[in-house]
């Protein structure tokens, strides 16, 4: 079944991990939700947003979420309705973390007394506060990644492989930021919006949420920064070691340029001067082999190679 129910005293939680026909026959039978929010909890990847009625809010809120599959982050998003005396929470798919956190509050008796013995607004701000802290793993996780990769590429010539991990790393460095953007605005705005359910002592509550999605966005910011450092540097790796081979290539083709030139003088079928001493031909031939390796030798030791 895809709808299950939590009740404490006069609140109820309703956690919707499906959105079929079952669970929008049940809104619509229990609840009068606008039916444009009917409608949008049936489409995913919806821009985060608060909409306020009379009655109740309709929230879109996305957190992120690691996707092993990919071996990268992605925006999961959870649609919320919450009232007088309820929280509804629709989810698109099934994610652990929010699953996790509802069977937690039905079987630990405690929790659920912490969770559920406020408000709807209160029991909104304990979902909203540990679906993001548990987003903190996440950061940690690709900080690590980040200085391994760091000690890979100075301790290392770059190759194929740093580069296409540098480039995975920035993705979901770059979808996290993405992710967590929007949502310091829509706390924000919690934080500013009055019903019953959400007074002003909720207030400092969503204040908080903010200050740490400020924090976990400058940690990431940091993070982008130091990948955005990390891209130039393998650039100029790569570029510098490419710059060495042009040059190994160049110095040969250089150095080979007097001795086929001679070759192609003296394969001619004509009279030449020498042509018929072939001692002094080998002679100019080595002359030219050894001014050509001089010529290097110079090079090197002015270090233009």
């Amino acid at each position: 079944m895809a709808i299950k129910i939590l009740q404490e005293k006069k609140l109820t939680w309703i956690n919707i991990d499906s959105v079929n026909a079952e669970a929008l026959e049940y809104l619509k039978k229990n609840y009068k939700f606008h039916h444009l929010d009917l409608e949008d909890i049936q489409s995913e990847s919806q821009t985060p947003k608060i909409d306020v009625y009379k009655d109740y809010l309709f929230i879109v809120l996305q957190f992120p979420h690691w996707q092993t599959k990919n071996n990268g982050v992605v925006a999961h998003e959870v649609d919320i309705f919450i009232g007088e005396g309820y929280v509804i929470t629709v989810q698109h798919s099934k994610t652990k973390e929010l699953k996790n956190f509802f069977y937690r509050c039905m079987r630990n008796r405690n929790v659920k007394k912490e969770w559920m013995s406020g408000s709807s607004g209160f029991l909104l701000y304990k979902i909203i506060d540990s679906l993001f802290h548990n987003s903190r793993p996440i950061l940690n996780n690709i900080g690590k990644q980040v200085s391994r990769l760091d000690d890979a590429i100075f301790n290392d010539i770059p190759d194929n492989n740093i580069v296409r991990k540098l480039a995975i790393h920035r993705r979901n460095i770059l979808h996290f930021r993405r992710t967590i953007d929007p949502q310091r605005y829509l706390m924000s705005n919690l934080s500013h919006t009055r019903k019953p359910f959400l007074g002003e002592d909720m207030t400092l509550y969503f204040d908080d949420l903010n200050d740490y999605l400020s924090k976990l966005w400058t940690i990431v910011s940091t993070y982008k920064d130091t990948i955005d450092g990390l891209h130039v540097t393998v650039e100029s790796l790569i570029n510098q070691r490419t710059n060495k081979v042009i040059s190994a290539l160049t110095v040969i083709s250089v150095s080979l340029l007097p001795l086929t030139l001679l070759a192609g003088i003296y394969g001619m079928n004509i009279r030449l001067p020498l042509a018929k001493q072939p001692e002094m031909i080998w002679l100019m031939f080595g002359a030219l082999a050894a001014g050509t390796i001089i010529f290097i030798l110079i090079l090197k030791k002015k270090r233009w190679l």
